[in-house]
């Protein structure tokens, strides 16, 4: 029990917060504990001076008040429990006889009373089907919970605040609520407050909730401030009495960060590529409208990575920050399965715009929980989002990085169902027709109706071919329809899924699983724009092929590319890597077919298997004929960056500086492709799993293909030479390099293994190569099995020098933590 609680058993004689009355200006305070706090001092469990206004809320600039009701210790007489259920019926019978047309914002709480909290902003979510403004709002489940949530007060005490700086020995420029906490206190409640006291999606007993009628009829305070950043509402409601704005505005410019000052590349090591245009979430005048868990989200994403530590919060606090976060995110996602319940009759007749559209009108779609008896009703079509695809990957990046690796897969399969469900994979229509139009796949824009996909169908329809959908490009037409798809949510939706694609193969490698999203499914769509065009909104569905979208302001100028694609295009994760994980799919495709119980044994060394290799090396070629070229254009900046960044008039000269930076970048890009190349062709013609790649069993290292793979080994050591000069920590693209290296190493200690003292100079040299960038990716994303794999390697390497050791033994302990990562038959590759 806080003190702000317990005062009334105090003894009275407890040293206060208030002043004694002198003439002395330098009396020191004596401190007594109270017997109220304000609710902002209540809601932090910290303690309160009781001067209204205190000085904690002059500090925070927020409105000191008392608005809980006041409890006491003790059992509470029969008496007082009579007059309080009189009351709640008193309550309560208003909301009966209400009149059947209730406001909207009311509408949608009487049939969802568990309603998700990403209906508690009024902005549209791009591609949703929520019903917005339908659940509590996130100030009466605080006050449901005892917990108040004050506003913000636009003006600032100055001499308080600088005063209370001085006495503290607080820098200006750090955060005020967070400066000067311990770890034990602050701002920041317990992880376990956050998931049971506050119920932050709306999932508190019904039973309590009668019972505390202090929060009923209570609605969001606004904002008295203007945000700094617009798109950042939604979220606010849940973050103002946890996180100073300040340092909310600079977790999400830490977000868009780039590495390199020519080319946006995300800086967060759990960003593998920006779907998302900055400009567009950091305008301030037309934001894009986000969902409130999207936006934690990236907080969260921000707050793990390095960089947070530049800001001015310790250690412990940013863990605090990182735990908030994370349930909050998970908070907001629920119902982590997305439900439809389209025959929603009460809530159709509840909700006065349905009703106005009558019965042909759209099924309302909306985030509910699963009913207490078990119902099923409805369990078809989708009822996420873009938004919650993107938030899940998040959250997928995040798990994966950890130890988890196993259970990130949970949160991976749900991105690449809710991707496949909305038809990510396929251009959406412009005109889409009630048949074939996409549920959740609207754009991002505030609708006036629940359900509705805002597209107005009558200027967009193709009369002239009213068989094919109107795919062309709208970059033509302006925003003054309202609820119109722009390229800007159309190419969201297009990288979303090449990210998804990417990410698929990736962990279809690290685990030895089959592929989730088929090469099939995807030629349909086109690939990503490069990232200048995207960044600076210059963007035009232009497809080479005829049933593809048409831009009619290009023509036959700036075709888009199309899938498949093998050729390094730019500087990007869509422009360099895309065309490897291509390559990767198949080479995964091969393996689980090798792998495969009975057609592994008739299909190995056939004619089309040989034609299937031949193949990929033809496709492996061509990307390093595209990788030679890229390099020789790349050196000179002037043309890349007048692509990336549209030319002036009077534009000037490149500065020296930022060609020296285009210069780094294309160098890095050059290292990671050549290195990704060579493991390419190792997978190829090599072994995956490592444990059979040292027995040899079938005698396969007296293969021709096992020559050929040395000599791809030592050039991949040589690029690995090169990315530890351009980039020594590793931080370009950490996520994805990790089994790419491991799986580049295992030949090197092979050989190590077989030749010991007779290895060559070379060798060694490659292998302790591979050793600096282990331990750079251990600095950087420190996972279990590069500490595992470093510890082996560096064993080999030293016996091989001649130290002295116990072969026996070391060999045991090799083969033991070798074991652990299999890409056999059964293998789980490096999930534990």
């Amino acid at each position: 029990m806080d003190s702000a609680q317990s005062g009334d058993a105090q003894a009275p004689n407890v040293p206060a917060a208030t002043e004694e009355p002198t003439g002395e200006a330098t009396t020191k305070r004596r401190w007594r504990r109270n017997r109220i706090a304000c609710d902002s001092c209540h809601s932090r469990r910290v303690r309160c001076d009781r001067a209204f206004p205190c000085s904690r809320c002059l500090r925070s600039d927020i409105r000191c008040e008392f608005t809980r009701e006041r409890r006491k210790r003790g059992r509470i007489a029969r008496s007082r429990l009579v007059e309080t259920k009189t009351a709640v019926e008193k309550a309560s019978q208003p909301v009966e006889t209400r009149d059947s047309a209730p406001a909207p914002a009311e509408a949608g709480s009487g049939p969802v009373p568990n309603g998700s909290p990403s209906s508690t902003f009024h902005h549209r979510s791009p591609a949703t089907n929520d019903v917005t403004g339908s659940a509590p709002s996130i100030d009466e489940r605080r006050s449901q919970a005892d917990v108040s949530l004050p506003p913000r007060k636009p003006g600032h005490t100055v001499n308080a605040t600088e005063e209370w700086l001085a006495g503290t020995h607080v820098s200006p420029g750090s955060y005020e609520p967070l400066a000067g906490i311990g770890p034990g206190e602050g701002p920041f409640p317990r992880i376990f407050d956050i998931w049971n006291g506050v119920d932050l999606a709306g999932y508190s007993d019904p039973a309590s909730q009668g019972s505390k009628i202090t929060g009923l009829g209570q609605t969001p305070a606004p904002s008295a401030t203007i945000l700094k950043y617009p798109v950042l509402q939604p979220v606010m409601p849940y973050l103002e009495s946890s996180l100073p704005r300040k340092l909310v505005y600079d977790l999400l410019d830490l977000y868009f960060t780039s590495a390199f000052s020519t080319h946006m590349h995300p800086v967060c090591h759990h960003i593998h590529c920006y779907v998302l245009r900055k400009a567009s979430f950091l305008s301030r005048e037309a934001p894009r409208p986000s969902s409130p868990a999207l936006l934690a989200s990236m907080l969260w994403v921000a707050a793990l990575d390095d960089r947070a530590f530049a800001l001015p919060i310790s250690p412990p606090q940013r863990k605090k920050i990182c735990q908030f976060l994370c349930a909050l995110t998970l908070r907001l996602l629920r119902p982590l399965i997305h439900v439809s319940f389209k025959e929603q009759e009460g809530a159709a007749a509840s909700d006065p715009l349905h009703a106005a559209v009558g019965q042909d009108g759209p099924p309302t779609t909306v985030h509910h929980p699963f009913e207490v008896g078990g119902d099923d009703r409805g369990l078809v079509g989708p009822a996420g989002s873009l938004d919650d695809v993107i938030t899940y990957i998040h959250v997928a990046s995040i798990i994966s990085s950890s130890e988890q690796k196993a259970a990130s897969m949970r949160w991976w399969h749900a991105a690449f169902t809710l991707a496949r469900e909305l038809k990510l994979n396929q251009e959406i229509e412009v005109m889409p027709s009630e048949e074939n139009h996409p549920e959740g796949s609207s754009p991002s824009f505030d609708y006036s109706l629940a359900g509705w996909s805002g597209v107005d169908t009558g200027p967009f329809f193709d009369y002239s071919n009213p068989a094919r959908p109107s795919l062309n490009c709208v970059c033509d037409r302006g925003h003054e329809l309202r609820g119109a798809i722009t390229e800007e949510h159309r190419e969201e939706r297009r990288r979303t899924w090449w990210l998804l694609y990417i990410m698929d193969r990736h962990l279809a490698l690290c685990y030895n699983r089959p592929l989730a999203l088929l090469d099939a499914e995807s030629e349909d769509l086109l690939l990503p724009l490069d990232e200048g065009s995207w960044q600076s909104g210059n963007i035009h569905s232009n497809s080479p092929k005829p049933d593809g979208p048409q831009c009619p302001l290009s023509g036959e100028k700036n075709k888009r590319r199309v899938f498949p694609n093998f050729i390094c295009h730019d500087h990007s994760i869509f422009g360099f890597f895309l065309p490897l994980m291509t390559i990767t799919g198949e080479l995964i495709d091969l393996n689980q077919a090798r792998n495969h119980p009975m057609l592994g044994a008739r299909l190995n060394g056939k004619d089309p298997w040989d034609a299937h290799v031949g193949e990929v090396l033809r496709q492996l070629e061509l990307y390093k004929a595209s990788l030679t070229t890229f390099a020789a254009t790349a050196s000179d900046p002037d043309a890349p960056l007048s692509s990336a960044f549209p030319p002036k008039p009077d534009q000037q000269p490149v500065e020296p500086s930022l060609a020296q930076a285009y210069s780094w970048h294309t160098q890095t890009v050059i290292s990671y492709a050549s290195y990704l190349v060579h493991v390419l062709h190792i997978l190829l013609v090599g072994k995956w799993d490592p444990v059979s790649l040292i027995e040899d069993k079938d005698f396969w290292t007296s293969s021709p293909a096992f020559a050929s793979t040395i000599s791809h080994a030592l050039d991949a050591a040589d690029s690995v030479d090169h990315i530890l000069r351009y980039d020594p920590d590793i931080s370009f693209m950490p996520y994805f390099f990790g089994i790419q290296l491991l799986q580049g190493s295992f030949l090197l200690l092979l050989i190590v293994e077989r030749l010991q003292k007779e290895a060559g100079e070379g060798i060694l040299n490659a292998c302790e190569v591979m050793i600096r960038a282990t331990e750079s990716c251990v600095v950087t994303l420190n996972t279990e099995y590069q500490r595992n794999f470093r510890q082996v390697m560096r064993s080999a390497v030293a016996q091989a020098r001649g130290r002295p050791v116990n072969h026996s033994e070391i060999r045991h302990r090799r083969k033991a933590v070798l074991a652990l990562y299999r890409w056999t038959r059964k293998g789980t590759g490096l999930a534990l």
